[in-house]
């Protein structure tokens, strides 16, 4: 029988390179291989409002008022987000994207944003989400320093604009996302999972050295460029493990000229899908020119709004453009306005969203670009 660490090599094939194969394992396997799937869920449930199992040790805790509080106002945010936007997203990407299959989805300045991920992508086999946050640990009720319940609330506090806008702030999550609470990366990863009705298998700390490689194993500061949290998740039972990796990095043009160790990981990654949103314009500012030219040469295809990659960087050549949405820039990110977009967006759209994406906030400010690679023959 295969042990735990070569079914996750298999299944992540370490260096992360382009595979289709999805990877589904026998029910009679699961439990020897991830013996903390049972309580990895019934923590993620406790986080998300959902009543563990009645077997949990957290079960008991969920047994007072106070917690059926949180449950309940946890229940109406949740359906109002789903109802509002997971829902109409995967509406929509079944009438308007194309096919994009499996592999590898690349989402940069991701925060913990499992969700939209899921909702746009629900067949890749991994998520590799990177932003400047430090991934935290697997939050621990039993032995939470502080009020139990007074970390749920901070949970809700974190995720206010998320479920409510479809985006996160970074200026709030510099504030509310804290290694030593619930509303660290791990711990909204876990509630959002939850949240969308998948098991979650595994969760494991990972870091990249200088060999550029995802190691498992714990080892001295000086030797890990960047730090992260590996998932290994299904929708249901029979359902192919999917994984989702965030990795605390800096994506500036200064930080992957220093960090090499972490841009030979990236250079690793080949013929993905690209995804951004909320992403602060910076993919159009000149000290980013080094992730714009990766992603713009490594993707098959890219998915964002526009605050991605500028649409100037997109030769019509190179790449089919299919448009949605109305295009504005809010008052803060006035400086960022693009001519051609904007141009583009008026003959070309195919109309309204019916769901908020990025700094739109509502479905009738949003808009998205799909550009999908042309490939010509050789011959």
């Amino acid at each position: 029988m295969k042990n735990r660490l070569t079914i996750a090599t298999v299944l992540i094939a370490l260096s992360f390179a382009y595979c289709t194969d999805k990877r589904i394992i026998p029910e009679s396997k699961i439990q020897s291989l991830y013996k903390n799937s049972r309580y990895l869920n019934d923590t993620a449930a406790f986080l998300a409002g959902i009543d563990p199992r009645p077997g949990s040790s957290l079960y008991p805790v969920t047994r007072n008022q106070e917690y059926g509080l949180y449950s309940k106002q946890i229940d109406g945010i949740w359906e109002q987000y789903r109802t509002h936007n997971l829902m109409k997203i995967e509406e929509w990407r079944k009438a308007n994207m194309p096919d994009t299959g499996s592999g590898a989805v690349l989402y940069p300045f991701s925060g913990p944003d499992i969700l939209n991920a899921l909702a746009f992508f629900p067949d890749a086999d991994r998520f590799i989400m990177i932003g400047l946050e430090l991934p935290g640990n697997i939050p621990d009720p039993l032995h939470y320093k502080g009020s139990v319940y007074a970390g749920l609330w901070g949970m809700k506090n974190a995720l206010r604009t998320i479920l409510q806008l479809n985006l996160f702030r970074t200026s709030e999550m510099m504030a509310d996302f804290r290694s030593d609470s619930y509303s660290n990366i791990t711990g909204i990863m876990m509630f959002f999972l939850a949240r969308y009705g998948y098991d979650i298998l595994d969760v494991r700390r990972i870091h990249i050295g200088r060999s550029g490689m995802i190691a498992y194993e714990p080892s001295k500061p000086a030797h890990r460029e960047a730090e992260g949290v590996e998932f290994l998740f299904r929708k249901k039972k029979g359902s192919p493990v999917q994984t989702a990796c965030f990795i605390s990095a800096d994506l500036s043009d200064g930080s992957l000229s220093r960090l090499r160790g972490f841009a030979a990981f990236l250079s690793t990654q080949k013929n993905f899908i690209t995804f951004t949103k909320s992403a602060s314009y910076l993919l159009g500012y000149n000290n980013f020119t080094i992730l714009r030219s990766f992603l713009l040469a490594g993707s098959r295809c890219i998915i964002q709004e526009d605050s991605g990659i500028p649409f100037k960087y997109f030769s019509a050549s190179e790449w089919k453009i299919s448009l949605y949405g109305t295009y504005r820039v809010i008052a803060i990110f006035s400086n960022r306005f693009q001519r051609a977009l904007d141009a583009a967006m008026k003959i070309k759209s195919a109309g309204p969203l019916p769901f908020s994406l990025g700094y739109g906030f509502v479905p009738e400010k949003s808009n998205l670009m799909v550009a999908e690679k042309i490939y010509r023959s050789t011959n």
